[in-house]
């Protein structure tokens, strides 16, 4: 028995065990090989996009990542094994002749065992290897690997309809607080607040149990999360800043802030946004002119109390392909 093999062989499985449990189980991120091999795709899409949110490239990207981890974690589970095999001459037999089988055999009859998909014609020696043979029958790894495609697709849909339930408020913050305001109070917008925070909280948990996510990518503003995000975010700011929605269901707005904080919290504990700049905040001036004035000229908060938050915002958005005018500009 070659010795150095089985070892090789033991710690490929060992190796790609940790990452789909750390990938597909456990909840607070990728594992070591499926974290790299996203971020290393995801900058090459990003490179040929030349950094472009709208184009088309980032919208491959995510179905990229997520068939090539499958086709990863496949493929080191089917090398692992047969290392496995090959480190013993008479792991495998041919089952006409009783002779051991060649290495490419032995390749071949690990692919049909991972696969189910009848004897091939090999068959595994007695003893040890029957055993091992019927743990590799199993399918265990195999499947934990497909079992992942599903909640990531349902994740996915799930995200472009936060998006777009987001678009429907205002594509920019100004237009949400425009829109949200029938001339005397923000009444039509206090139940979609609230639907917002459950959703909120939904995905950024789904965040931290599905990093690929984040490389999941629309090039239509509509369902850019990021961008809605960052115009929602920006609105619940001005709220804070000058106090536009002061009656007793006020509340609401300061809900969706803190939900909407705990979100960035837990992306930024993902994907590592990195701040480098606070985006501008030119807003006063072009609020509705029917806000009482008194509200507009002394500002409860200064924004400067904001900027490391607004920082981040701003990377993540930059991180997805876009710049701050996307978020401010209306869409066409």
């Amino acid at each position: 028995m070659n010795i150095a093999l089985l070892i090789i062989g033991i710690l490929i499985q060992v190796i790609v065990l940790i990452d789909l449990f750390k990938t597909i189980i456990y909840i607070n991120g990728a594992g070591y090989l499926s974290g790299r091999a996203s971020k290393t795709i995801w900058r090459l899409f990003f490179w040929a996009a030349n950094g472009n949110g709208e184009s088309k490239w980032l919208n491959l990207c995510g179905p990229v990542i997520l068939l090539f981890l499958l086709f990863m974690w496949v493929t080191l589970i089917w090398l692992g094994y047969s290392l496995i095999y090959i480190s013993d001459p008479n792991s495998v037999l041919n089952t006409a002749t009783g002779a051991p089988a060649s290495i490419i055999s032995k390749i071949y009859y690990v692919g049909y065992t991972l696969t189910s998909l009848g004897n091939g014609g090999y068959s595994p020696a007695d003893g040890t290897w029957q055993l091992f043979s019927n743990i590799v029958n199993s399918m265990v790894f195999i499947g934990l690997a497909i079992s992942y495609l599903l909640p990531i697709l349902q994740a996915v849909i799930d995200k472009r309809s936060l998006a777009l339930q987001i678009a429907m408020l205002g594509s920019t913050p100004l237009e949400i607080i425009q829109n949200g305001y029938t001339g005397k109070n923000f009444n039509p917008v206090y139940q979609r607040f609230a639907n917002l925070e459950s959703l909120l909280i939904t995905h950024g948990e789904r965040h931290l149990a599905y990093p690929i996510l984040h490389y999941f990518h629309s090039n239509k503003k509509l369902y850019a999360l990021s961008l809605n995000l960052a115009a929602l975010d920006e609105a619940m700011i001005i709220q804070k800043i000058y106090q536009i929605d002061s009656s007793e269901n006020s509340f609401h707005w300061k809900i969706l802030a803190d939900t909407l904080e705990n979100f960035y919290e837990r992306i930024d504990s993902v994907v590592l946004i990195k701040g480098e700049e606070v985006p501008p905040f030119d807003y006063k001036n072009n609020l509705p002119k029917d806000f009482p004035k008194i509200l507009l000229e002394d500002p409860k908060l200064e924004i400067s109390q904001f900027a490391e938050r607004r920082k981040k915002v701003l990377g993540y958005v930059r991180k997805d392909g876009w710049e701050w005018e996307d978020v401010i500009r209306p869409s066409t």
